[in-house]
């Protein structure tokens, strides 16, 4: 079955002209990271799962960059709760979940990943319960992380299900996305699931080629396949969107990148039932959490 083929059934479905499918038995947890900052990691990750609920999937965001945490400004928001009050009994993870723009569903972080190694035994079976209820209410928790190289983020994306690198076309921006791909797999023997956005691009040949390079850069000295999930080009309207502390795939749907993140999810889910017919199920965001806390004890 050719890739139109698929993209044109995955649309019926969308439209109803087929049954949906169950929902997955755990949700799909999905690192969203970078090998520097400011190369738009946050952005399109709220973006993304903009575009992901309007497909008709439920998502919630995690927001693990402790150091310059955006997700809640991109939205005009400020949490009341993070999942420090989840982890210390002070809430539940429903009190802990906000609702931003479009009704997308936000978890604010603020907590180290050393915190989740000093849980007594209570402590940890009500964390997993509270947790364990996210399960069954979302299909994607995108999580969204600092940038650059770090244990902390190299626990992250080894206990995530997949991850995306986000680039740009900055010869600097490929050189730390390696370096931080490098650095995971030092760690481990598993080829993790990454794949690569490359944002900000002038054009798509550009893109293309920025592409072309960390793909087969990665092949040749990691033996690491990077999927390609696609690209952005430069749009004002993201800086005017920033500005106005809206996403732009709200405050300008038929914006150029608006349309791009329509491009991205109409071609990822489709792939993504393929890909899950043969590869393991996905562990949720309990057994994220359950991966976190061995690494810490391995370590």
């Amino acid at each position: 079955m050719d890739q139109a083929q698929r993209l044109r059934e995955y649309m019926n479905q969308l439209n109803g002209t087929k049954s949906p499918a169950k929902p997955p038995a755990a949700s799909r947890v999905i690192t969203i990271t970078s090998g520097k900052g400011g190369v738009g990691k946050s952005n399109f990750t709220l973006n993304f799962a903009l575009g992901l609920k309007a497909a008709g999937k439920r998502v919630i965001i995690l927001d693990l960059d402790l150091s310059t945490a955006n997700i809640n400004i991109l939205m005009g928001i400020t949490p009341r709760y993070n999942l420090v009050d989840v982890l210390h009994q002070r809430q539940g993870i429903w009190d802990v979940l906000e609702t931003g723009t479009s009704g997308i569903e936000y978890i604010a972080g603020g907590l180290e990943i050393d915190d989740l190694m000093q849980l007594d035994d209570q402590t940890t079976a009500f964390f997993a319960n509270q947790i364990q209820e996210l399960q069954s209410s979302t299909d994607f928790i995108l999580i969204d992380t600092g940038a650059g190289v770090s244990k902390e983020l190299v626990d992250i994306i080894l206990a995530s299900d997949e991850t995306i690198m986000v680039t740009t076309p900055e010869p600097t921006s490929m050189a730390d996305s390696y370096a931080v791909l490098k650095t995971v797999l030092q760690f481990t023997d598993q080829k993790p699931a990454v794949r690569l956005l490359v944002n900000r691009a002038q054009n798509y040949r550009e893109a293309a080629e920025t592409a072309k390079v960390l793909q087969s850069t990665c092949r040749n000295f990691l033996k690491l396949e990077l999927k390609l999930l696609g690209s952005l080009m430069e749009d004002s309207h993201v800086r005017q969107a920033v500005r106005a502390q809206t996403p732009f795939y709200a405050a300008y749907p038929n914006s150029t990148a608006s349309k791009s993140i329509k491009q991205i999810v109409y071609s990822y889910l489709p792939d993504l039932d393929e890909v899950s017919v043969t590869a393991a199920p996905p562990a949720g965001i309990r057994g994220f959490f359950e991966k976190i806390r061995s690494f810490g004890k391995s370590s």
